[in-house]
């Protein structure tokens, strides 16, 4: 079902639903009651949702998945959950210690819940642990985002959306065709859909007009609903609305997206909001919003190249994307070069090159587009950008617009190219997004990378105007010294404060410029002293390598960052009547001085450019700086903001750092930025747990034997996980492979009854091509939550044939990999006391080198099942990479994997003898280590390499996170 869309739509519009064991087909739980109150102040909004759904079946679900949409760039700021008669508490922690307090509440057998982004930014997940039968759950969200400019209206464009737009390379599983196979309540307990609107503008604004182009609205002007309700007198800055309730479970639904266009006059004027934290001492915020009104002349040696998307979901987008074509061509202006290039599975030009706009140019391009089609196909779009980018005219500056419905599930690659051309100053890229179900990730992904801006548009609606300020916008002349400064009460003029600098060169002449792929080396003393070799103070401690940490050589340096950081840290090219919003998270140490107002300058080729905006202190409050926050994670997930020109204390420049240390760098910015504001981002999630709990305890100590089996479960996988949206997969397994995850935490029980799934993701990827390191791994929990559905059986139908000289992972010719269970049932553990006589038995099974191989006596001493086990094995590798080869595993493959079994078996069952195998599970680290390093070049080594901590979580009871408790690990370097 939607989250709040309609149920009978694409599966990938997201949803609440679990998977019953052995079964490929999502189970619903139906949607019974939707709420949404959100709050307009200027240029932003607030939202609260409340949805209500109910477990109609007769057991309780160990996990329910809950996917949905919100739109790129918003904020999620509050996640409460109540299951039943237990209420749910949230709070902001790292993504691995959210998922590690969210696993060991629910092996516990208490109700929790954890959210996350996925690697697309406009979707969310939630996972809910153990709903009893026929509860309800009510999920409340509060979010807050910025208002986009609406140029058809010149207002601002308030949207609620209902669908998570279906990506290009995803598999579209089965869903229910009629609303009578959803397992329903009666109707009396479904609730009408409620969605207000309320508007509150400063006192010098005067809203004149609200309407819906999506659905039937009911306006109420100079009052808000609250104040409906209190009869309060006319206000003309005030001003609600909210959807006309009819009733009836079909009701329960948006259908589409709710768009509310907010008319104000005086809503153009530029302003700056200060905001002081209420609970954080001396941190304030402030917001500049702009809407430019000035004039350049025009550009006319620009060449303009419209990329359109004619792939098979346009289908009734087509003629909008006619119309807007028409447009934009009839506004060209003369003397200019354009083309046009469009794509679906392939991509072509109209022209070799561009051509000069004229009559007969304008003709031929006017037939053509008169003619067009959905009928190319498949959407691979970065192709056709990256073509278009090849065939420009040098010796013209390059304007991209590019018009699609924004379905495409790889989207990292294209960013980073469009930034990549963009950074040099002459090539700019503009979206315009068609349709009711557009992917917002998308379309304004582009427009931020490419210096450009984005504007959407619904299939039924106007759009010339629109269309009109896009081509002026790509006419606008290339200006990219915008600065930003502060005016301080008291101070003469000249003592600013100034937030953005020009950029230095980090590369000084006695600086060693670092290669973007070499790691930096520890500094070496230049002198040395000698070493007592009795240290009276000395302690014996444990070898500390831990499982869970990431794969690096140095320690992670301390970096110096602006007193006053900026969102976005690069102001963009700003374009008349269109919104730009600015952000300072601004340095406590002036926190005694009042700001009065903000200098805005820059130089174009007519002259210097600048504005003042005098400063409004609004007080205490929270939103500003949760978008401004917001807007700062999003640019360092990126691994750009203000790291790109960070320099650490021994004054080495972060964009001269090895890659590895960029993106964890970029993580803990991240991190720390999300838990002291409380926002979610790629690195830091929502737990909610039950108030009683404690929220450091770990449950380690819970037998496995006590974990109920016969439960349902969401998938196949419980996934602790962290994104790692850098590295690209190979395209022809883009469906698996984009959502990708790193370290983690997880919970894992089992006895004979079975053991609770929980895989730990690997170590960073490589990239399209491999590179250092292995292949990220997908989540499989966000997979079928996206995706549908867990891979069939059909996917993984290659027989493993056992090599011709020893029997490694033997399967028959009717042995099919066991799929069709969840894989929580896969492998069988049969409890057995731990003593020193098993261990001195898995010593002698140990070559001399630190490796164990894979005859049958290693898995009784394990006490698990050959087949199950190997079985896992082979889906970890499958959920990885796409598929298995043939011969998976052979050779060193089985050993690495036989000795990581090994691994994970002693350090879960035999803690209490650890004295007497500690150091050959040390030597057997330093083997596997060994071997990723040989095998680094070959894509089963890296794929090896990525799931290198699952492998080993197959054998961990409890809930024990390996960052805390693994005596030893292996990096793969």
């Amino acid at each position: 079902m939607d989250v709040y869309g309609n149920p009978l739509q694409y599966f990938s519009h997201g949803g609440c639903f679990y998977y019953p064991h052995s079964q490929y087909q999502p189970v619903y739980i139906p949607q019974i009651a939707l709420k949404a109150h959100a709050t307009v102040l200027s240029s932003a909004a607030r939202t609260t949702l409340s949805q209500t759904f109910v477990n109609s079946s007769d057991k309780k679900i160990k996990e329910v998945s809950y996917n949905f949409p919100l739109y790129d760039g918003v904020s999620v700021v509050g996640f409460d959950c109540k299951i039943g008669d237990r209420v749910l508490h949230s709070s902001v922690k790292t993504k691995s210690q959210a998922n590690e307090l969210y696993e060991a509440e629910v092996a516990q057998d208490r109700v929790a819940a954890v959210m996350h982004h996925t690697s697309q930014n406009d979707v969310f997940l939630i996972r809910l642990g153990n709903v009893p039968a026929h509860e309800k759950v009510n999920v409340n969200l509060t979010f807050v985002g910025e208002l986009k400019q609406d140029s058809q209206t010149d207002g601002i464009r308030y949207t609620l959306p209902s669908a998570i737009a279906p990506r290009y390379g995803t598999q579209q599983g089965a869903f229910p065709t009629t609303a009578s196979s959803l397992p329903l309540h009666n109707d009396e307990d479904f609730q009408a859909t409620s969605v207000t609107v309320d508007v509150v503008m400063d006192e010098h604004s005067v809203i004149t007009e609200l309407e819906s182009p999506s659905h039937r609205i009911k306006v109420s002007l100079g009052r808000t609903s609250t104040a409906l309700a209190e009869n309060a007198a006319f206000d003309p800055c005030q001003a609600s609305a909210a959807i006309k309730p009819r009733g009836g479970p079909s009701e329960t639904f948006l259908g589409t997206d709710f768009v509310l266009l907010i008319k104000v006059d005086g809503l153009d004027q530029p302003c700056a909001l200060v905001e002081t934290h209420p609970t954080i001492s001396n941190q304030r915020a402030l917001m500049t919003t702009l809407v430019p009104k000035f004039g350049l002349p025009t550009a006319h040696k620009n060449e303009i190249v419209f990329v359109i998307d004619r792939s098979g979901s346009m289908g009734k987008k087509i003629p909008t994307l006619i119309s807007a074509l028409k447009v934009f061509l009839k506004s060209l202006p003369v003397g200019v070069c354009f083309n046009i290039c469009s794509f679906g599975s392939k991509y072509f030009f109209l022209w070799p090159s561009s051509k000069i706009y004229d009559a007969s140019s304008l003709k031929q391009a006017i037939s053509f587009v008169e003619k067009i089609g959905a009928d190319m196909g498949g959407t691979e779009m970065e192709q056709a950008v990256v073509a278009t980018v090849a065939h420009r005219l040098k010796q013209l500056d390059l304007e991209v617009l590019l018009l699609t419905d924004g379905e495409i599930f790889q989207q990292d690659s294209l960013f980073n190219f469009v930034r990549g051309e963009a950074i040099k100053g002459d090539v700019r890229f503009f979206t315009l997004g068609i349709g009711d179900n557009v992917s917002h990730s998308l379309i304004e992904g582009i427009a931020r990378a490419g210096n450009g801006f984005c504007q959407t548009v619904l299939e039924h609606e106007g759009l010339d105007r629109k269309v009109i300020r896009m081509l002026k916008g790509a006419l606008t002349p290339h200006i990219s010294d915008y600065k930003l400064e502060i005016k301080y009460d008291g101070e003469p003029d000249g003592g600013f404060e100034h937030v953005s600098a020009e950029n230095e060169d980090l590369t000084s002449e006695t600086e060693h410029a670092y290669d973007g792929d070499s790691i930096m080396e520890e500094p070496t003393c230049t002198s040395q002293q000698p070493i007592s070799l009795f240290d009276e103070n000395f302690e014996d401690r444990e070898m500390d390598v831990d499982t869970n940490k990431k794969a690096t050589s140095v320690e992670l340096p301390t970096l110096n960052p602006p007193q006053t950081i900026q969102a976005p840290y690069k102001i963009p090219t700003l374009y008349p009547f269109i919104r730009t919003n600015v952000y300072l998270l601004m340095d406590p140490q002036t926190s005694g001085k009042t700001p009065t107002s903000v200098i805005l300058s820059a130089t174009s080729p007519q002259g210097p450019l600048t504005l003042r905006v005098p400063v409004c202190d609004i007080g205490l409050g929270k939103t500003i700086h949760q978008l401004a926050s917001r807007k700062v994670i999003m640019e360092l997930e990126q691994e750009s903001g203000w790291l790109s020109d960070a320099r650490d204390n021994q004054g080495n420049a972060f964009k001269n750092l090895h890659m590895a240390t960029q993106q964890r760098l970029a993580e803990r910015e991240c991190q720390s930025l999300g838990i002291k504001f409380g926002i979610t981002g790629k690195y830091s999630s929502f737990v909610a747990v039950e108030e009683s709990t404690q929220l450091g305890k770990s449950g380690k100590n819970k037998s496995p034997r006590e974990y109920p089996v016969e439960c349902e479960s969401a998938s196949s996988f419980n996934a602790g996980h962290r994104h790692n949206s850098r590295y690209q997969p190979q395209a022809r397994h883009h469906q698996f492979m984009s959502l990708v995850s790193k370290t983690g935490g997880v919970s894992r029980g089992g006895s004979r009854g079975g053991f609770r799934g929980g895989f730990r993701g690997g170590s960073r990827g490589g990239g399209r091509g491999g590179g250092r390191g292995g292949i990220d791994l997908t989540t499989l929990r966000e997979m079928a939550a996206i995706t549908a559905h867990p891979v069939h059986p059909q996917f993984m139908q290659q027989q493993f044939q056992p090599p011709q000289q020893q029997q490694q992972f033997v399967r028959t010719a009717q042995s099919q990999p066991a799929l069709a269970a969840p894989i929580a049932h896969a492998a069988m553990y049969v409890h057995v006391d731990s003593n020193s006589t098993e261990v001195y038995q898995i010593i002698d099974q140990q070559s001399y080198e630190g490796s164990w191989i894979m005859p049958d006596k290693l898995f009784e001493l394990m006490h698990c099942d050959r087949k199950k086990t190997t079985e896992d094995v082979a889906e970890l590798y499958a959920r990885s990479f796409g598929m298995v080869p043939d011969d998976f595993p052979r050779d060193d493959q089985a050993t690495i994997v036989a000795t990581l079994l090994m691994m994970g078996y002693l350090e879960n069952n035999h803690k209490d003898t650890k004295s007497s195998w500690e150091l050959v599970y040390a030597k057997a680290a330093q083997w596997v280590a060994c071997k990723f390093d040989e095998t680094k070049g070959t894509l089963s080594g890296r794929v090896l390499c990525s799931i290198q901590h699952q492998i080993c979580d197959l054998m961990r009871e409890g809930s024990e996170s390996p960052s805390e408790n693994s005596p030893f690990a292996f990096k793969c370097r």
